[in-house]
């Protein structure tokens, strides 16, 4: 029976093996078409001004990507340079509106793409079909990978690989000087979609070394252009190096400190990619100081899969040709190279993350197929086949259940603190979902557990919001300004300005509104509680003044446009702060 399935596989066409891959990948995936928004989509989607017509495209490469106050012509804050991933978003918008589905379809194709170029790229060099296929669906299916399909934010993720690999499958597929001005296109795409594209430049670079040494100094020559553009655009609009922002624990540690974390890290990505049940969408453990169990036991057995991978390139030198041991080496480099960035030498904002192995992923398992094919005497291929269907049939079940976790903010956030428990961004989205509806007690304690393991704006901007629910407003004020020690962005202040309304004297409220505003002129909500501010105490020309410049900057916004709108008219309004009502007039 195996063997007559082999034989049918082995008849298929590219056409018909895509088919394939795209089935599988729906019926994988499709549990996450109906998820909501959450997480980060909100300010780079959601409240975000900038990508709601793709008319402010020229803005979208000016700077980050993250909305934080202000009229579309401010730039974007943040310290990534992802603008091919906002221009995604600003098309879907402007066709699609706020409608997380279309979102969730695109990004499902484009990593089903991934894997089809992945099958391509095995296909070539591997040159076994049916091994290829087994390969390329257990990295589309692989839990470890599941958030970039199933996470929006992710979708840099998504892009930079599909952009990349294509580069890769231009220079196997064609010979020409086009084909390298084809090539570098492609990569300068996956450089705007996630920094991290830089990687398949290196790649691409290694394959032509390894297998068309005599382009690689025109590709090279080529490839220099796109990448000057990138960095004098990337320089422009958030600077040439990221700034350290302190918004973790493991990038509070010294060098020397943050070095006794790699074995945890890398013995972090062996395991989830052996063993991928208990999954989170962020990982924040710190081992700051050496011992057996976080450090010493965690580099034996790294060095053991090391050793286990040097020793089998070693064998398969002696045992095949010097074009496969060298496909081995390319497929042993890429998944190494991967994982070089994230071994926190340059601290980041998680300790780890599961889609940060999706490159290095398809590197093992090009080292995997190698292996297979060396060894193919020694295996039987019904064993293979087997095991294969079993590995993606266990994985693909995995993966659709996690699908399901993001149904939710408040479910997602319980299956990542069960599988991190030092998740502390999980805790404030618990915090965050249980002011939603209303569980004040239970916020308080959720953003105090966050606080407990790292404090930063965003928790004690939850604490201050459950203290407001709960009347106490002297409470809110100090945890809101305990938040501003963390960084400054617009949503605290936005929560302070509000706090104005029932907390505070006339003339503290002033100065803080003028240093607000300083830091963040156009945000309309700030200029909104100003206008509030004047109109309460009579002062009506400056009133209808600021709220003037709030509309200017937030008619869109129904709060901004109502509230305003009122002030122009001379109208009495009713606002509501916490559970209380606040009569304005």
């Amino acid at each position: 029976m195996t063997m007559k399935l082999l034989a049918k596989i082995k008849k298929l066409n590219d056409w018909q093996i895509a088919l394939i891959i795209t089935l599988v990948g729906f019926a994988v995936f499709f549990t996450g078409l109906n998820n909501p928004f959450q997480g980060d989509d909100s300010t780079q989607i959601v409240n975000n001004i900038v990508v709601h017509s793709i008319s402010h495209v020229n803005v979208l490469f000016s700077g980050g990507t993250i909305y934080n106050g202000g009229s579309v012509t401010t730039p974007l804050s943040g310290t990534y340079y992802r603008p091919l991933m906002m221009v995604v978003f600003s098309i879907i918008y402007t066709i699609f509106g706020a409608q997380p589905l279309y979102y969730h379809i695109f990004q499902i194709l484009i990593v089903i793409s991934s894997a089809i170029l992945v099958y391509l790229i095995f296909r070539r060099l591997l040159s076994k079909k049916l091994l290829s296929l087994a390969l390329a669906l257990i990295f589309l299916v692989h839990p470890i990978s599941s958030q970039v399909a199933f996470a929006i934010p992710s979708m840099q993720d998504a892009l930079f690989f599909f952009f990349g690999a294509l580069a890769l499958w231009v220079l196997l597929r064609y010979d020409s000087v086009r084909s390298l001005w084809l090539a570098a296109l492609f990569l300068l795409l996956s450089l705007l979609s996630k920094e991290t594209g830089v990687f398949f430049i290196i790649i691409c670079a290694l394959y032509l070394y390894y297998f068309r040494k005599e382009r690689v100094v025109q590709f090279i020559k080529i490839i220099s252009l796109p990448v000057i553009l990138w960095l004098l655009m990337k320089a422009s609009a958030v600077g040439l190096f990221s700034t350290n922002m302190h918004t973790a624990p493991i990038d509070q540690l010294s060098f020397f400190g943050r070095l006794m974390n790699v074995p945890s890290v890398i013995l972090f990505y062996l395991t989830k990619l052996v063993f991928p049940w208990q999954l989170a969408t962020q990982y924040h453990w710190v081992y700051p100081t050496f011992s057996v169990q976080h450090v010493l036991l965690p580099l034996l057995i790294d060095l053991a899969v090391i050793t286990l991978v040097i020793v089998a390139g070693r064998v398969i030198k002696r045992r095949t040709t010097e074009v496969l041991y060298h496909t081995y080496l390319f497929f042993a480099i890429w998944a190494g190279l991967g994982l070089t960035i994230y071994l926190q030498l340059v601290p980041l904002d998680m300790t780890a993350c599961e889609n940060w192995f999706y490159f290095s992923m398809a590197g093992v398992l090009g080292m995997i197929g190698v292996a297979l094919i060396v060894f193919k005497p020694h295996i039987k291929p019904s064993w293979l086949l087997i095991i294969a269907i079993l590995l993606i049939g266990i994985f693909g079940i995995r993966t659709a259940i996690r699908g399901t976790d993001y149904s939710s903010s408040y479910k997602l956030c319980l299956k990542d603190v069960a599988a991190s428990k030092e998740d502390f961004m999980s805790y404030t989205g618990l915090s965050q979902s249980d002011i939603e509806v209303g569980n004040y007690s239970l916020a308080k304690t959720e953003a105090e557990k966050s606080i407990a393991i790292y404090p930063d704006a965003t928790n004690y901007e939850d604490l201050g919001a459950a203290m407001v629910f709960q009347g106490n407003y002297a409470g809110a004020y100090e945890a809101y300004n305990n938040g501003l020690r963390y960084g400054y962005y617009s949503q605290l202040l936005d929560d302070l300005a509000e706090l104005t309304l029932v907390h505070g004297t006339p003339a503290n409220n002033q100065k803080f509104f003028a240093e607000s505003l300083k830091k963040f002129p156009n945000d309309p909500y700030l200029w909104t509680y100003y206008a509030l501010l004047f109109y309460r105490t009579g002062d009506i020309a400056y009133a209808k003044s600021a709220a003037s410049y709030a509309l200017v900057n937030g008619r869109s916004i129904p709060m901004v446009d109502g509230v305003c709108n009122s002030i122009l008219k001379g109208a009495h309004m009713t606002i509501t702060v916490g559970t209380q009502k606040v009569l304005i007039s």
